[in-house]
């Protein structure tokens, strides 16, 4: 990936992909032609979290993945600390000067040290209303960042993240059908339960027997959250 027209290109098959396996092979591919090592697509939330609702594409070596998950390092990390608070991108090698270190989050860059985790340059993905995330490429331990490709780097994170924030929402469009019938019972069961309140008669509360459909009143009221089509986009919780 030696000119921008390389990044169009990428650009383009990325806005075709159908699934992040796919988006996770286009990248692992770009990336090594930019001369990077690693690489990171993600949404800063608990990576303890199921990953099909938000961005989480990681090559990064395992030691370092498995030492992250179990110290909760991704709560305290300087970079995406730095990373939310910033438009532009940021050479690794630039945090300490751009936040003052706790004694955790200098022990975090020392260890990502020790797992094989060299020079890198983060490209903040900061959209409102949605979780923060970022773009990270870096380098083995002792491999020079290349910096000709960082230009290039800014486009392509960007762009990977616009196409995995694609396939989120194109899984979020695609949700179980609710049987009609199961919904007209649904609604019945709540109107019943609201006029037998009001009229203070408990012998009026529809009882509960083996023909009354499962969550039937949980059903009904969620009917209006199941009934839009439009895409959901990960949001940030208020």
């Amino acid at each position: 990936m030696s000119s921008f027209n390389d990044v169009q290109t990428f650009v383009g098959e990325a806005n075709r992909v159908a699934d992040m396996s796919s988006l996770r092979g286009l990248l692992e591919d770009s990336v090594k032609t930019l001369g990077f090592d690693y690489f990171a697509l993600l949404h800063h939330v608990d990576l303890s979290r199921r990953s099909e609702d938000y961005v989480r594409l990681v090559q990064y070596p395992q030691a370092w993945k498995e030492q992250s998950l179990t110290q909760h390092y991704y709560s305290d990390d300087p970079i995406l600390a730095v990373s939310q608070k910033s438009v532009t991108p940021f050479l690794w090698t630039d945090v300490p000067r751009l936040m003052p270190l706790t004694q955790r989050q200098e022990e975090i860059l020392n260890s990502a040290h020790l797992a094989g985790m060299g020079d890198g340059v983060t490209v903040p993905i900061n959209i409102p209303g949605e979780f923060s995330g970022s773009c990270s490429f870096c380098m083995r331990t002792g491999r020079d960042i290349p910096l000709a490709s960082l230009p290039m780097a800014q486009y392509l994170g960007c762009f990977a993240f616009q196409a995995a924030r694609r396939l989120i929402e194109m899984h979020a469009a695609v949700k179980p059908a609710i049987d009609p019938n199961t919904m007209r019972c649904a609604r019945a069961s709540v109107v019943r339960v609201v006029n037998a309140t009001r009229d203070h008669s408990p012998s009026a509360i529809p009882t509960i027997s083996k023909a009354t459909p499962p969550n039937s009143i949980s059903n009904a009221a969620l009917a209006n959250t199941f009934s839009s089509t439009a895409p959901v986009r990960a949001r940030r919780l208020a």
